[in-house]
């Protein structure tokens, strides 16, 4: 059946709280099962995957600069840790990693698994740290060729982390021992990694990007990693002057957590965010948050990575994915995987995923 909207319009659509031609879909996944999936369809490339399984959205970013400084003999990571990061050193099989911000990580040499080990500001002052910044030069050309090339899509780009910046800034513990001791210090902190991401985000909104999207996770699989009190003393306020900036700039934007998140859902929607991602159902009930928020938050996701699509078989994905179209649409609803398709998740679940919505996912 052929289409009858262009991928950005049905997105809007879905977003704006109308009923689109069908459910939008959207796409996440890691090398490994990438590379088996243009193995399986015989595409070519990743755009050509993309545009097979009828995806509505794509996504760009922005550039930082300054930072930290590798020495001469680095070589850029095969993975990229919050920014650019350069592999500075090695520990038998491992690779040790600095990213721009300055945090040091020890990778794994088969997967993408690394650990924190150094944080920056455990070893200079606040006042002598030096911040990255946005590279506008180079953002702009990335970004304006994106919003070309993707002109009939659903253009999404993210902004830096509040929280995951800060506390791998300063190391997990310590943050959460600022946030109650030295919580001038700690606010300090937060306002420096604000000013670029609002940097980002008036550059990105002025540059025709569709939505901006921050993914700070504050949400464990049975509870969240700080109260909720902490949460709105911190982050809400300066997540409400960021939607604001980009509401006046005429965009989206979509906040994503990973984990149980329920208690700050209706501060989410008091701030204006427009889309919660990825609402995962190991931890959230998305029929529930549905009936409950539905009208006022999109919701994008709910197709689990952990468990429905490494472990079900394609029928039970199937069925998952009639379920879900016709439960959490037609309004308001993108479908994706909850995050990054996982090294060992069949083929034909993800195909069937992507099948069962086109078949399931029409509305009229």
């Amino acid at each position: 059946m052929i289409d009858r909207m262009q991928p950005r319009e049905r997105c809007i659509r879905a977003i704006e709280h109308e009923v689109p031609d069908r459910v939008p879909l959207d796409f996440n996944c890691r090398p490994e099962p990438l590379a088996e999936l243009l193995k399986t369809t015989g595409c070519e490339s990743s755009e050509r995957l993309l545009r097979a399984l009828n995806i509505d959205v794509r996504g760009t970013g922005c550039v930082l600069k300054g930072g930290f400084k590798p020495p001469a003999n680095a070589k850029p990571a095969r993975e990229w840790v919050y920014g650019p990061t350069w592999v500075v050193g090695r520990e038998g099989e491992f690779e040790v990693a600095v990213n721009i911000w300055g945090v040091e990580v020890i990778f794994s040499p088969r997967a993408y698994t690394y650990t924190y080990r150094r944080h920056p500001l455990q070893r200079v002052e606040l006042e002598e740290y030096s911040w990255p910044e946005l590279d506008e030069e180079e953002t702009q050309r990335l970004v304006s060729h994106a919003r070309r090339v993707y002109s009939d899509y659903l253009l999404v780009a993210g902004v830096e982390h509040l929280w995951e910046n800060a506390w791998q800034l300063t190391g997990f513990n310590e943050a959460f021992r600022m946030m109650l001791r030295d919580p001038a210090k700690f606010e300090r902190i937060l306002d420096g990694i604000d000013r670029i991401r609002v940097e980002e985000a008036k550059l990105l909104c002025d540059l025709s990007v569709d939505v901006i999207y921050d993914g700070d996770d504050v949400g464990m699989q049975k509870g969240m990693m700080m109260s909720p009190q902490l949460w709105r003393r911190y982050f809400k306020p300066r997540y409400k002057r960021l939607i604001d900036e980009v509401h006046r700039r005429g965009a989206f934007f979509m906040f994503h957590s990973d984990g149980w998140i329920e208690p700050i859902i209706p501060d989410l929607v008091e701030i204006g965010v427009d889309i919660l991602n990825p609402v995962q159902p190991e931890c959230m009930d998305p029929y529930r948050v549905k009936e409950l928020y539905g009208d006022k938050l999109a919701l994008h996701g709910t197709v689990s990575v952990q468990t429905t699509l490494l472990f079900a078989t394609p029928l039970e994905v199937e069925e998952l994915v009639k379920e879900r179209v016709s439960r959490l649409g037609p309004e308001g609803f993108i479908l994706a995987p909850t995050h990054a398709i996982q090294p060992g998740t069949p083929v034909d679940n993800v195909l069937a995923m992507y099948r069962a919505a086109l078949r399931y996912g029409r509305y009229r």
